[in-house]
């Protein structure tokens, strides 16, 4: 256990806390940039030394930092494969202390290995996530001794499980469940154990897919929540804290909700859909969601919210980031033989949208690596808060775009989801793609109401949304009188029949849903097969 943060809570040092886990947000640009740099270079040298390094750079360790942008080409996860499997670790540019893995696009896994010092920081920066996250101004540290964390993610070796195992070695969360009973448990076990054990141990801080939160919250407010939780618990804490809540949803005259059982201190979640459901989320569990932005390849997180909840901060020791603007990731989707230009965080436009690369840093794999995420930037700084560097929001993936033959721009994920979220529609899922009719081609969206809706209304008021948040799209109906948005409604029960059938099937955890963006032929008959036989 790395007990220096205790020491500092014991002795009431939480300023030295914050300056510790917190204090890139005082960084100035400048010096967000300068430490990059030497980091990177520090990397260089390291990763010159290997087997691996030595492919991807032909032999010749970058100098400089132009030197390297100029001379190491982008990379993708093939060019790393062959030194990810057994055996090959005295390849690598350290000896990997664990290793992570995630789901690749096609299906099958994508390990990661983590330094010491890569695991060591993957724990201190889901730290840092959490001590904002309950923080309501600039140097609070809310943090306590034995805080109660509950977490629904998925466990080690996926990133996220790995990043709790760090967190756990430096500092004493009371981890609900704990670390141990979960090995063997299915993600949905898991998501069941933890919140019936929270009604006796009560929430400090909540880990959470954002889905999951939102989920749990519709079932409270359906007064469908307490009553499930109190049969499974009957510890007399359980009951207490059943009556409290009860007490407070009466005087409050609406159903019970989760804010009325437990009093959550803070909140991260991360994905597209976060910032979307962030209002719905405060309004179930009384506290605004802290966003963050985390891969495995990054080493887990490398971008958070401060305490307005509004942009992303990059952390400047996680990774070294390069960013693709929209118009070189276009160019390169049309002619794969363009190698698109990067800039640096300084170079940044607020309001355009980029291709996030990243270079490993403290002994990791990855050179100019294309994490094929995009991310859009909101503001160069934020006076009010008193940050001088830029923020952003995340878009999508660059591999999981739609455009409408070239004249709409690209859409991405995060502006279909909103155009039907703002709709104020019930809905459970959506999934969507690019399909061509005798019309031309057109916008799909396979969309499951969780109520009687009239297509053509709720079609027309997402058509609407769109339009309203993309001017390229809406000029194809002004210009051309082309209207390329079409809806077909999927009966109530689709999407879960088909992750359960994906279960049966042995899929793994990320696959087990369907794409929001571009899903393919046979996904889509599946779900029309699905939603027909439902009906």
């Amino acid at each position: 256990m790395n007990t220096e943060i205790i020491q500092l809570l014991k002795q009431g040092r939480k300023q030295d806390i914050w300056k510790q886990y917190c204090g890139f947000l005082d960084l100035t640009l400048s010096e967000f940039m300068s430490i990059q740099e030497r980091l990177l270079l520090e990397q260089l040298n390291e990763v010159g030394a290997s087997e691996l390094g030595k492919k991807l750079m032909n032999g010749k360790t970058p100098a400089t930092l132009d030197e390297f942008r100029n001379s190491v080409p982008l990379t993708e996860y093939m060019d790393y494969e062959p030194f990810m499997r057994d055996g090959q670790e005295h390849t690598l540019p350290r000896k990997p202390y664990i290793w992570a893995h995630t789901s690749g696009r096609s299906g099958g896994y994508k390990m990661v290995p983590y330094s010491r010092e890569v695991y060591d920081k993957a724990g201190e920066r889901i730290m840092s996530a959490f001590i904002l996250s309950m923080a309501r101004h600039r140097g609070e540290v809310r943090l306590e001794e034995s805080d109660v964390l509950l977490y629904n993610v998925p466990a080690a070796p996926y990133a996220s499980g790995v990043a709790l195992l760090s967190v756990a070695q430096r500092f004493p969360f009371h981890f609900v469940p704990s670390l141990g009973e979960t090995e063997n448990l299915s993600f949905q076990e898991r998501l069941e154990l933890s919140f019936q054990k929270a009604m006796v141990t009560g929430i400090d801080v909540l880990g959470s897919i954002t889905s999951v939160l939102v989920k749990i919250g519709e079932r409270f407010a359906q007064g469908a929540g307490g009553a499930k939780m109190s049969r499974y618990v009957v510890h007399p804490k359980a009951m207490v804290r059943l009556s409290r809540a009860y007490v407070r949803s009466r005087l409050a005259g609406r159903g019970m909700l989760p804010k009325d059982i437990w009093n959550v201190k803070g909140i991260t979640c991360g994905g597209t859909d976060t910032s979307i459901y962030k209002e719905k989320i405060a309004e179930y569990w009384g506290v605004t969601p802290l966003e963050l932005y985390a891969s495995t390849e990054t080493g887990v997180v490398a971008a958070v919210q401060a305490w307005d909840r509004v942009g992303m901060y990059f952390f400047p020791d996680v990774v070294f980031i390069e960013f693709i603007p929209e118009k070189d990731w276009v160019k390169n989707r049309q002619d794969p033989s363009y190698q698109p230009r990067t800039v640096l965080l300084d170079e940044v436009e607020p309001g355009q949208r980029y291709e996030l690369v990243i270079t490993s840093l403290h002994g990791g794999p990855f050179l100019r690596y294309r994490m094929r995420d995009l991310i859009r930037f909101v503001d160069l700084k934020n006076d009010e808060l008193g940050v001088q560097m830029p923020s952003m929001v995340c878009a999508g993936r660059s591999d999981g775009l739609i455009d409408l033959a070239g004249f709409t721009g690209l859409i991405d994920e995060s502006m279909i989801w909103r155009a039907i979220h703002d709709t104020g529609i019930n809905y459970e899922e959506w999934t969507a793609r690019k399909e061509m009719t005798s019309e031309g081609a057109t916008l799909h969206v396979y969309l499951e109401p969780r109520e009687p809706l009239k297509l053509d209304e709720v079609r027309t008021k997402i058509h609407e949304n769109l339009k309203r948040d993309n001017p390229f799209y809406s000029d194809l109906e002004t210009m051309l009188g082309i209207d390329p948005l079409r809806l077909t409604f999927l009966h109530r029960g689709t999407f879960a029949a088909f992750y359960l059938e994906r279960q049966a099937a042995g899929a793994d955890l990320a696959h087990l849903k369907p794409p929001h963006m571009n899903p393919s032929d046979q996904i889509v008959s599946d779900l029309k097969r699905i939603s027909k036989s439902l009906s």
